[in-house]
C-alpha cells in the first residue's frame, strides 16, 4: 500500500506485479481528506487485512506528527514573537502593516484559548 498526498487529498494506492506485461500495476483503491482522514465502510472493505494494518499505522503516524508540529509550534513561539518583535522594530511599511493586522487577531484568539484554559489570567 502506498499513500500519495495531494493537495486536499490522500490517495490509497495498491500496487500489484502484472505477469502479462511483466510490469507492476497501481490503482487507486480509495481516498482520504487530509483535513479529517476517517476510513469509510467502503473504503474498509476494499482493503485486505493486511491494507487495513498499513492504514492504521499510518494513520496514528500522521496523528503523532501532527500532535508534534502543534507542540513544536508552541514550544518555539517565543524564540518567534522575539523574532518578531526585532523585524517588526526595523519595518515601517505597507508589507509590515499588511502583517501586524494579521497578527494582532491571531494573538487575540491565542490569549482567548488561554485564558479559557485557565493558563493566563
Amino acid at each position: 500500500m502506498h499513500f500519495r498526498e495531494r493537495s486536499q487529498m490522500v490517495q490509497l494506492i495498491r500496487t500489484s506485479y502484472d505477469a502479462g506485461t511483466k510490469k507492476s500495476k497501481s490503482e487507486i483503491v480509495g481516498r482520504l481528506a487530509k483535513s479529517n482522514p476517517k476510513v469509510s465502510d467502503a473504503l474498509n472493505a476494499a482493503l485486505t487485512a493486511q491494507e487495513r494494518k498499513e492504514l492504521a499505522a499510518w494513520l496514528a503516524g500522521r496523528a503523532t506528527v501532527e500532535r508534534l508540529r502543534r507542540e513544536l509550534a508552541v514550544r518555539s513561539l517565543p524564540e518567534q514573537l522575539a523574532l518578531a518583535e526585532e523585524w517588526f522594530s526595523t519595518q515601517k511599511g505597507d508589507d509590515a502593516r499588511l502583517l501586524a493586522s494579521n497578527l494582532v487577531p491571531a494573538w487575540g484568539r491565542l490569549r482567548v484559548a488561554l485564558k479559557r484554559n485557565g493558563l493566563v489570567e
